[in-house]
This record gives C-alpha cells, sequence and structure tokens, in this order.
C-alpha cells in the first residue's frame, strides 16, 4: 500500500509552485488541450460538473465562468483554499482520491480530471465511484494526463542521421517514478491497457482519445521530433 499522505503533502508544499506555472497565460501544456478540451466538455450552462483533482481552481473557475456549476475535490488542502478563493461560488472538498469518491447527493453531468490520474497510486476505487456518480444520459468522463507510452523517456539525438528519437526503455511494466516537476512527486506509471481495462470495467466507453503534438512542425529536427511524439493524452468516456 502506497503511503498517500506523502504523496499529499508533497503538494501541498508544491501548491504555490504548481500554481505558479498550471492554468497560466502563458502554460503551453494547456495550450495544446484547449481546443479538443472544450469541445469535448461542450455547452456548459446549467450543468452540474465535478473537477476532479481541481488543483488551485483554475479550471474550475474557467467552467464556472462558462456557467456550470462547479463541485471541486482535491486532497491538498493548500491547494483547495486556492481554490476556493478564485471560485468563490464552487464548492469544494478535500479528499484522498485513491479512496474513490465522498458520497455526493447528486449526479454530474461532466467530471474533468486536468493531468491528475497518473499521480493517484490506485484507481479501481476512483473509476468505480465515477461510474456512480456520471449522469447516465449525456454525462461525459474527459481526463487529461501524460502520455504513458512517452513521458519520462529520454530523447535521444542520432547525429548519424541527423534526427532525435525517443528511446523508450521500459512500458508495459506498472512504475512508480519521482518526477522533479513543482518541486517534486510521485508518479504512478502504467500502460495504456491499464487505463483502457479500468474503463471497461467500470462501463465507461471511450468516445474521443487525442495525442496533441508537443509543438509545430518546423525546420529545425527537435521541433519535428517534438511535433510526432506526443507527451500527454486526452481521453472522453461516456456511461454504458
Amino acid at each position: 500500500m502506497v503511503d498517500t499522505k506523502a504523496d499529499i503533502q508533497a503538494w501541498d508544499q508544491n501548491a504555490d509552485t504548481y500554481a505558479a506555472m498550471i492554468g497560466t497565460a502563458d502554460d503551453r501544456m494547456y495550450a495544446l488541450f484547449r481546443e479538443v478540451l472544450w469541445e469535448s466538455l461542450g455547452d456548459l450552462r446549467g450543468l452540474d460538473v465535478l473537477d476532479l483533482g481541481c488543483g488551485h481552481g483554475w479550471l474550475s473557475t474557467a467552467m464556472a465562468e462558462a456557467g456550470a456549476s462547479i463541485w471541486g475535490i482535491d486532497g491538498s488542502i493548500e491547494l483547495l483554499k486556492m481554490a476556493q478563493n478564485v471560485c468563490p461560488d464552487g464548492e469544494f472538498l478535500t479528499y484522498d482520491l485513491s479512496l474513490g469518491l465522498p458520497p455526493f447527493a447528486q449526479k454530474f453531468d461532466r467530471i474533468v480530471s486536468y493531468m491528475v490520474l497518473m499521480d493517484i497510486p490506485e484507481l479501481d476505487a476512483l473509476l468505480k465511484s465515477v461510474r456512480d456518480v456520471l449522469q447516465e444520459n449525456g454525462g461525459k468522463f474527459i481526463f487529461t494526463m501524460t502520455h504513458p507510452c512517452f513521458f519520462n523517456q529520454k530523447a535521444t539525438y542520432d547525429a548519424e542521421n541527423d534526427q532525435y528519437f525517443c528511446k523508450v526503455t521500459g512500458y508495459l511494466k506498472s512504475d512508480v517514478w519521482w518526477i522533479e516537476n513543482f518541486g517534486g512527486h510521485r508518479h504512478y506509471h502504467r500502460s495504456l491497457t491499464d487505463y483502457f481495462e479500468l474503463l471497461r470495467a467500470n462501463r465507461l466507453a471511450v468516445t474521443r482519445f487525442y495525442e496533441p503534438p508537443q509543438a509545430l512542425p518546423a525546420s529545425a529536427p527537435e521541433d519535428d521530433f517534438r511535433y510526432e511524439i506526443p507527451k500527454f493524452v486526452l481521453f472522453e468516456a461516456i456511461p454504458i
């Protein structure tokens, strides 16, 4: 059993650094997802939305401004304080997401999880509870995460052929990695099969799967490499 208290403590300690980098005007990662994410979300006016792993509330705020009623949940108390401050009309709750979701009085039209699932050690209970509180008719579960195939794999330059390639040294085996981003945190590597099987087991059917390029194609070999090798992925799933 992974000590989730240590994970949550790390996010409490990293809260200011994380908030300064994610969801800001110069957040390049969000720029990769923005168009497809909002296309998947659709018209949010009058919808009940759960921001799962809401962090400091930047996406909660944007969805509230688009007309949604917002609930947010996260393990980090420090991030939730920021979320409540920037999205005062939202309802925010602290909870260890590896245990699943707490009981809710209503079902949600959208459950959104932005760059969260790969940082949670156990997902079985969480995916089960996501399915339980998702609206049967028209409900969507939308999540983004690092790409299991290529994230944290070394980029290597082949001088003889003047090209970059991604050196994948392991993929199918689940693993725990220490990632230095935002001040340091644990990352739980799983294969795409693992994620698809979790969705299938909980009667969630994938209706969209998007792999954004890291950058636009350009003349330099490293730019072409970044265009061809995605580091992130978006899932959209509906209850069946």
